[in-house]
């Protein structure tokens, strides 16, 4: 009896793939997806950029359905007065399995200064979409004037004015360089070389100063006048 019991349920069961092959096959598999993670995504804290440079873009969604799928994933920028600004990034076509992620990645470059806004898409194709992040247009990009200064060039000496932070990259967030005579800052009347810039950071104009005591960095443009050449 047990053994007829077993015998039945594997009947079952193999009729069960069997019809659930079929809804796959005749079209009853699903394909969905879901945005997990994009950016930049933080309206309160946009990424500002210098127009003319380069801005990452990145979005990784999930085929949520149970079948594999193409999907047509897109990065649309804005410009605001809601036109497409500047090169659009490319629409990229690819295939997922069912439960596994993609992340898809793009290049933007800001066109001019001004804010933009961006949306990421993931659908079928143009006209149908699986999943859109965020649901409304964000402005997440802040382009900054093109860097117009001519305060100093490549080569001049200069003079730190004011005690200034020296770092390794243009930016309050790169690190402070480090140097067994560089003690926090640099204090006022320290001389050196412009070997770099001008770059536009955190709403600064930088400049990459070989300083004669040993250590080279960028600083900001305020801290700094020009010197007597030697």
């Amino acid at each position: 009896m047990g053994q007829h019991k077993r015998a039945v349920k594997k009947v079952l069961l193999a009729a069960a793939a069997a019809l659930v092959a079929l809804a796959v096959a005749t079209g009853c598999g699903r394909v969905a997806a879901k945005v997990n993670d994009y950016g930049p995504k933080e309206p309160g804290s946009p990424v500002r950029v210098e127009a003319g440079k380069s801005v990452p873009l990145t979005v990784t969604f999930t085929n949520t359905g149970n079948r594999s799928g193409t999907f047509l994933v897109r990065a649309v920028v804005r410009d605001s007065l809601g036109a497409r600004a500047g090169t659009p990034p490319q629409p990229q076509t690819v295939a997922v399995d069912p439960g596994k992620s993609h992340t898809a990645t793009w290049t933007y470059t800001v066109p001019a200064a001004g804010t933009y806004t961006v949306q990421f898409i993931v659908g079928k194709d143009e006209n149908t979409a699986y999943d859109q992040q965020p649901k409304t247009p964000a402005q997440v990009i802040v382009g900054l004037p093109a860097v117009a200064s001519t305060k100093f060039q490549v080569g001049n000496r200069v003079r730190v004015t004011s005690s200034v932070n020296v770092r390794t990259g243009p930016g309050k967030e790169a690190a402070r360089v480090s140097h067994v005579n560089y003690r926090d800052v640099a204090p006022a009347g320290t001389e050196g070389k412009v070997v770099g810039g001008p770059e536009r950071a955190d709403d600064y104009v930088w400049w990459r100063v070989e300083f004669d005591v040993g250590y080279t960095g960028w600083c900001i443009e305020d801290a700094l006048g020009k010197a007597a050449s030697k």
